[in-house]
């Protein structure tokens, strides 16, 4: 689960650049998301810090595309602790992301493909 931190769109024109951009109406419009992720440590509860850095007590951030984002949660469905941890506070979010990561590899095998096709990666990677 991640927290959107920043979002970037791809500029007009040949050279095309990256653009911070505030908001966006679609979220095939934004070109990469830079998010906060959070772990699922127990039952509901998320934490800011992953296995990866737990020993540096640091949090994790990645930049993802947005084929990569799947679901919008609202605010008021999360409750956020000690900016460390956050709760979802709704029993059909908890069973949506048990859902989606019971299909964790079906969704990676789709982004590779994906990726191939988008010319990201190579059939090898």
């Amino acid at each position: 689960m991640g927290k959107v931190v920043t979002m970037y769109s791809k500029t007009a024109g040949k050279c095309r650049k990256f653009a911070s951009i505030m908001d966006s109406s679609s979220i095939p419009a934004i070109s990469k998301l830079g998010i906060q992720v959070f772990e699922n440590s127990i039952a509901n509860a998320f934490s800011a810090t992953s296995q990866a850095t737990t020993l540096l007590d640091m949090n994790y951030f990645q930049l993802i595309t947005s084929i990569q984002f799947l679901v919008v949660l609202l605010t008021s469905s999360v409750i956020i602790q000690k900016k460390r941890s956050l709760v979802l506070d709704n029993s059909y979010l908890m069973s949506a992301f048990r859902n989606l990561k019971s299909q964790e590899r079906q969704l990676t095998a789709a982004l590779k493909v994906f990726n191939v096709r988008e010319g990201i990666l190579t059939d090898k990677e």
